[in-house]
């Protein structure tokens, strides 16, 4: 029974219920943006943060989407900011949920975790 406990305790803390967001990827988005261009894919950001970069304002000028590097964004909307990296002057759009196009929240069910766990202490009786 001890090590049942001890497994659900090692399941909640290892894994979770880790939440992410689906951004938009591209290093030379194009525009207008299509997110079914072969250039632009789809990476998770576990920070709940996707970025959009650009040297310019206007959404015409070429621009570069995906994950949020830790700790650049800490608000949603966009504002000028100076990339954290080269120093550079940038044009930089924050959001939690969906930017430019949408993002889809994703998450680890409850269920999955508790089936887990009872694998886990199934397959410490057989073994």
């Amino acid at each position: 029974m001890n090590n049942i406990l001890l497994y659900f305790a090692l399941l909640f803390v290892c894994v979770g219920t880790a939440n992410s967001i689906n951004c938009y990827f591209c290093s030379n988005c194009p525009n207008p943006f299509y997110p079914s261009s072969p250039a632009v894919s789809v990476v998770q950001s576990y920070s709940g943060y996707c970025a959009k970069k650009s040297l310019y304002s206007d959404y015409r000028y070429p621009s570069t989407r995906g994950l949020a590097q830790p700790g650049l964004c800490s608000w949603s909307g966009c504002r000028w900011t100076n990339e954290p990296t080269t120093g550079q002057r940038i044009y930089l759009c924050c959001c939690r949920s969906s930017y430019c196009n949408t993002g889809s929240i994703t998450s680890k069910s409850t269920m999955v975790v508790l089936v887990s766990a009872l694998m886990l202490s199934l397959i410490n009786r057989f073994v």
